[in-house]
């Protein structure tokens, strides 16, 4: 049998789900009142409508620029609080920490709706 590929967006994007699912990625699905809920079944639907629980802060690079060069380092606690960190911080499995007192509370508006903060460590883009 021939390899099956996608034949469009749509198809494309399901299959990212598929995979998403399948690697431990939290996926969410619309619910009937409109509600993006996280999605603990093992099927797919095809007439549902998902998205993939994002991982990284959406930082842009504009927004990079006006912050420090020595904050190397973003994530959000589980509160949704955003942080800066001069170096890499690690995740105990209740927050993100550093063993020096290099961070500092975000005053930037981040969406971070769809983040899962025990994944949002962020690196800051080179060049900026």
């Amino acid at each position: 049998m021939d390899k099956l590929t996608p034949q469009n967006v749509e198809q494309e994007y399901m299959i990212q789900i598929l995979l998403a699912k399948m690697q431990g990625i939290e996926v969410q699905i619309l619910n009937s009142i409109g509600d993006w809920s996280i999605s603990t079944r093992d099927v797919i639907c095809i007439d549902s409508i998902y998205r993939i629980k994002s991982h990284e802060l959406p930082i842009t690079k504009e927004m990079w620029a006006m912050i420090g060069e020595e904050w190397k380092w973003a994530a959000m606690d589980e509160e949704g609080d955003v942080w800066f960190y001069k170096e890499k911080p690690y995740n105990t499995g209740e927050c993100w920490h550093t063993d020096s007192w290099g961070y500092t509370l975000n005053i930037l508006a981040i969406d971070t709706d769809r983040i899962d903060w025990r994944k949002s460590l962020t690196k800051r883009p080179e060049g900026v």
